[in-house]
C-alpha cells in the first residue's frame, strides 16, 4: 500500500510535465488590444513603458487607451514555391516521434506524448519566454532566420535545443508577425 502512495505524486507530476498547462485566458473585462500591422518603411516601435525602468507619464496616461491608428494593408509575402507551405512552429512539426503517428497502444501513446511534450515545452514556453525578454532590450525584430539565429538563438544557446525537422523542412522567421515558422512541402 505504501509503495502505491509514493508513485501517485510521481505519476501526477509526470502527467503534468508531459501534458503541460493551457495558456492563460484573457480577462473578460480587459480592453481589446488594437493590432496595427507595421509599415514597410519603419519597424514597429515599442512604447517606452516596455523598457526596464522607464515611464514618462502619470496615472492618467496608464488608464488612457491608445489612439486608433489608420490600418494599412499588409505587404504581400514574397513569392514562394507553390509546392511549399509555411506553418507556425509548434508541437508536431519536428521529426522525433513522427514514425509513431499512425500507431497507438499502451506503450506507443505515452512515447508520442513524451515527444509532443518536449516540442510543446520549447515552442510554447521556452522560445516565446526568452524571445519576449530579449525583445524588450532590442529596438527592432530580426528580419529573417539568419539574423534571429545570430542575434538571439546562438547567444542564448537555443540553437541546439531547436527540435530537429524532417528532411525537406526548414525553420524560417516571419519578421512582420515575429513568429517562428516551418517551411515544408505542401501536404495534400
Amino acid at each position: 500500500m505504501k509503495r502505491r502512495v509514493v508513485f501517485l505524486p510521481l505519476a501526477l507530476l509526470l502527467s503534468i510535465v508531459l501534458l503541460g498547462c493551457e495558456p492563460p485566458q484573457p480577462a473578460a473585462n480587459a480592453p481589446p488590444t488594437p493590432t496595427v500591422p507595421p509599415t514597410a518603411s519603419a519597424p514597429p516601435a515599442l512604447p517606452p513603458e516596455t523598457k526596464f525602468g522607464v515611464f514618462a507619464g502619470d496615472v492618467n496616461d496608464l488608464a488612457a487607451q491608445p489612439a486608433a491608428q489608420p490600418t494599412q494593408p499588409a505587404p504581400s509575402p514574397l513569392p514562394t514555391d507553390p509546392n511549399t507551405e509555411r506553418v507556425k512552429a509548434q508541437a508536431g512539426v519536428a521529426a522525433a516521434g513522427r514514425s509513431l503517428d499512425q500507431h497507438s497502444g499502451l506503450v506507443v501513446t505515452p512515447v508520442k506524448a513524451f515527444f509532443a511534450g518536449k516540442e510543446r515545452a520549447f515552442f510554447d514556453i521556452e522560445f516565446p519566454g526568452n524571445y519576449r525578454t530579449w525583445r524588450v532590450q532590442e529596438d527592432r525584430a530580426p528580419k529573417d532566420f539568419d539574423e534571429l539565429k545570430a542575434k538571439f538563438l546562438d547567444p542564448l544557446g537555443l540553437t541546439g535545443r531547436l527540435p530537429r525537422l524532417p528532411p525537406g523542412h526548414k525553420y524560417v522567421w516571419d519578421g512582420d508577425k515575429e513568429e517562428l515558422q516551418v517551411e515544408r512541402p505542401r501536404q495534400q
